[in-house]
């Protein structure tokens, strides 16, 4: 019995390399394209307030902010320096120092809650 081996012809051959290529970059192509993009969208963060109109806001909300300690931490507000006034999705939040702010952002809505809960200091 003999054996019978089929050569393919050269424009064969090219084809099958050019078509390996076009296969293997538009799978990179699309690889790369995924890597970009994000895999869910970005938390919202609290934002320390910067601009005119910012801090309008939290003027107007620090009028009857209920805490006089860090949300965070619970050290009186401006024990550390200054205090650091935030927007969070609109709402006003204080900060005694910039490690407090990350910690929020963590795991904003348990602190939210604590917010929420708190009652105006009685003045």
């Amino acid at each position: 019995m003999a054996c019978v081996v089929l050569k393919p012809n050269r424009t064969q051959g090219m084809k099958y390399i050019l078509t390996s290529l076009l296969v293997l970059t538009a799978t990179c192509s699309f690889s790369l394209r995924a890597a970009d993009a994000p895999s869910s969208p970005e938390a919202p963060k609290a934002q320390i307030v910067k601009t005119p109109e910012e801090k309008a806001l939290a003027a107007e909300q620090a009028k009857t902010y209920p805490l006089t300690t860090c949300l965070v931490s619970g050290d009186k507000l401006g024990g550390m320096g200054e205090t650091i006034d935030c927007l969070y999705q609109g709402k006003l939040v204080r900060f005694c120092c910039k490690g407090c702010i990350k910690s929020f952002n963590k795991n904003p809505d348990k602190y939210l809650k604590e917010l929420d809960s708190a009652k105006k200091p009685s003045v």
